[in-house]
C-alpha cells in the first residue's frame, strides 16, 4: 500500500484513548479515555467536539438503536443516555473481583459482545461474553488473558478476537443466527513481534486492521493472516481503529498517553490524541446494539 498522511482531528487529549464508534446517522465519530471516564464525539459536519463524564471506566462502547450508549464499564454493563446523564446498569454474574470488561462490539444482528481480563495480566481468567438484546450476560469463550479487539468477516463466518497477552489474534467459526462462536484458533501470532494486538476492524474486503500498540502501526491482515500494509502514526501508543465518514472511507484511530515518563511524553507530543486518515479502502456499517 501506498503512504498513507495521518491527520490529528481535535484538540481532545486522552489519557488512555479506546474504542472508537462510528454513527452514520448523524455523521458523529465517539470513543472514549477509559481511566478518566470519558465518551468523546466530535460532529464531521458540525466540526463540534463534545466531551461527556460518566459513572465508571467504559472499557468500550457502542450506539443502541432506541438512542444511548451500551458501556462495558470495567465492574458492568449499563445503559447511558448522554443527553441526561441516567445510567441504568445491567445485572451479570461475573466476578469483577477478579476481571474487569475491556475491548467490545456489536456483531451485525445487534448484540454486543464484550471480554474481559486478568487485573494483574497474568492468570487466562478473562472469557468472552454476549450481551443480547434482552440484556442476558452469557459466556461464550473462556482462557483469555486481555480481551481486546474484536471484529466479523463480511459474510459474518468468521468472529476475530484479539488476546493482547500474551499476543494472538484468534480467529472463530461464526454462527450468526445463535450468537455463537466456536473452533477457536490463532490467526495471527504476535507473541514475538514486539508489539501487541489491541484493537480492530475489518474492511469491506474482508482485510483485518489491528491496532498495533506499541509498534506506531496499524496493520493491514488478509483473511489468509498475511501481513499486506499498513500505517505509521507520529506515536507509538496505537489502541483502536474504525472506519467512518460519509463513504466510510476514513479511519479513525485512537491513542493514548497512559503511563507516558514525563520525558516520553515530551517526545511524544501527540499521544492520546485522536487521528483521521484515507486508507484506499471502505469500511463497513458499524451495527448498533439491538437493546
Amino acid at each position: 500500500m501506498k503512504k498513507v498522511d495521518v491527520e490529528t482531528l481535535t484538540d481532545i487529549e486522552a489519557d488512555l484513548g479506546e474504542g472508537p464508534v462510528w454513527s452514520a446517522e448523524d455523521q458523529t465519530i465517539y470513543w472514549i479515555d477509559v481511566t478518566q471516564r470519558k465518551i468523546f464525539r466530535y460532529g464531521l459536519v458540525t466540526k463540534k467536539a463534545e466531551t461527556f463524564n460518566v459513572s465508571g471506566m467504559p472499557g468500550s462502547i457502542a450506539l443502541r438503536k432506541g438512542g444511548g450508549i451500551i458501556a462495558a464499564y470495567r465492574t458492568g454493563p449499563a445503559l447511558i443516555d448522554l443527553a441526561s446523564g441516567r445510567e441504568t446498569k445491567l445485572p451479570s454474574s461475573i466476578d469483577f473481583g477478579k476481571e474487569r470488561f475491556n475491548d467490545g462490539k456489536c456483531d451485525r444482528r445487534g448484540r454486543f459482545f464484550a471480554g474481559t481480563m486478568d487485573k494483574t495480566m497474568k492468570e487466562t481468567i478473562g472469557g468472552l461474553y454476549r450481551i443480547d438484546p434482552d440484556h442476558a450476560v452469557t459466556k461464550v469463550a473462556e482462557g483469555i488473558r486481555l480481551s481486546n479487539g474484536l471484529g466479523w468477516s463480511p459474510d459474518n463466518r468468521v468472529m476475530y478476537h484479539c488476546d493482547s497477552r500474551p499476543g494472538y489474534v484468534y480467529a472463530y467459526d461464526y454462527d450468526i443466527d445463535r450468537g455463537t462462536p466456536t473452533n477457536r484458533r490463532v490467526h495471527l501470532d504476535l507473541t514475538s513481534a514486539g508489539y501487541h494486538p489491541d484493537g480492530c476492524t475489518v474492511d469491506a474486503e474482508g482485510f483485518l486492521w489491528l491496532a498495533e500498540v506499541g509498534s506506531s502501526n496499524v496493520g493491514r491482515y488478509a483473511p489468509d493472516g498475511r501481513r499486506v500494509g499498513g500505517i505509521t502514526l507520529p506515536t507509538p501508543r496505537v489502541t483502536s481503529v474504525m472506519f467512518g465518514g460519509p463513504g466510510l472511507d476514513l479511519l479513525f484511530i485512537t491513542t493514548m498517553r497512559y503511563n507516558l515518563s514525563p520525558e516520553e511524553s515530551a517526545r511524544q507530543p501527540l499521544a492520546g490524541r485522536l487521528f483521521v486518515c484515507e486508507p484506499g479502502v471502505r469500511g463497513m456499517p458499524e451495527p448498533m446494539f439491538a437493546g
